[in-house]
């Protein structure tokens, strides 16, 4: 009798067993078709990015040359700002998974990983596809415990978008920050620069407004002068941090400045560099164009003239009364 109860015992813990070692390795097998990564590749050799936004806005192609990235579409091309495309191959590299969000196919639309509605990038390096994304909508969830922790701060909701692999059923979930950081259009890539110098080499600013008064800014010896008068050393300094590093925003639709009035102009000049001209043009009632030589294939929107304003000063600024 104890032989026999001895022999079910057996059995059952060996069925036991058996069963674990089912579900353990259909878990594994599970485990092994999930990513937990959606790009790998070696930047260095990527030569080639294709962006092809969502249904209604143009694709366009950034590629590498001896001289740095360009970018393009079927009308135009600009040089792209190196900086900007590391920065996008280093955030596609790599992507790591938060979440499964679906393994059916059939939710691509409701993720906008479609190609009518998501924004498809391709990777190239020497022709050959070195890797692909579906860069699908964003979302944002609440906070599950809305009550600040024991020091005041509020919690963080999640924000997020919805990624897929071209060919894949799978959709995931990635951070946001990680979608909002790689750029869907051309402007994303183009150089913004309107004055980029080192601010020690600046020693003289002229300011010209239409109809108004010019205005300079010059060093001599180890002074700054306002109009021929002293300048306050601190507010120069804050103005000569200012006006050495500036980027545009907008890009303006048309790069024809020819014919419209001349609304305001800054010259910077220095030692090791040639003179920097920023021009405003006045487009209409509300909208300037602003032009640099430091970036001659790019004309600003500047909205109300406040980007080129911000960088216009007069006596009061640089003779701050006591």
């Amino acid at each position: 009798m104890l032989s026999k109860n001895r022999n079910i015992i057996l059995f059952v813990i060996l069925v036991v067993l058996v069963g674990v070692y089912w579900w353990s390795s259909k878990v594994s097998d599970k485990q092994s078709n999930y990513r937990t990564e959606l790009l790998n590749f070696d930047t260095a050799v990527i030569d080639q990015i294709k962006i092809v936004p969502p249904v209604g806005s143009p694709e366009f192609t950034l590629n590498k040359g001896e001289s740095g990235w360009v970018v393009k579409d079927a009308q135009k091309q600009f040089t792209a700002d190196n900086k900007v495309v590391a920065r996008n191959l280093d955030l596609l590299n790599g992507i790591a998974v938060k979440r499964m969000a679906s393994k059916n196919a059939s939710m691509h639309e409701q993720f906008a990983v479609t190609p009518d509605k998501g924004t498809l990038l391709e990777l190239f390096s020497n022709g050959k596809k070195m890797g692909d994304l579906m860069l699908g909508k964003f979302d944002y969830f609440q906070p599950q415990n809305a009550q600040p922790d024991p020091y005041g701060r509020q919690p963080q909701g999640e924000m997020v978008f919805y990624a897929s692999i071209p060919g894949e059923p799978a959709v995931y979930v990635i951070d946001g920050q990680v979608g909002f950081g790689i750029g869907k259009d051309m402007s994303s890539f183009r150089v913004k620069t309107l004055v980029n110098l080192d601010k020690n080499q600046i020693t003289e600013v002229i300011m010209e407004n239409s109809g108004q008064k010019t205005n300079r800014l010059v060093k001599q010896g180890s002074l700054w002068l306002f109009n021929d008068k002293v300048a306050d050393s601190a507010k120069v300094a804050q103005y000569i941090t200012r006006i050495s590093h500036q980027n545009g925003s907008k890009f303006a639709e048309t790069n024809l400045v020819e014919g419209l009035p001349l609304a305001s102009k800054i010259k910077i000049m220095g030692d090791g560099f040639p003179e920097v001209v920023l021009q405003s043009y006045q487009q209409d009632s509300v909208n300037f164009l602003v032009t640099s030589s430091q970036n001659t294939e790019s004309v600003f929107l500047d909205n109300g003239n406040k980007l080129i304003d911000r960088l216009m000063e007069d006596d009061e600024f640089f003779h701050p009364k006591k």
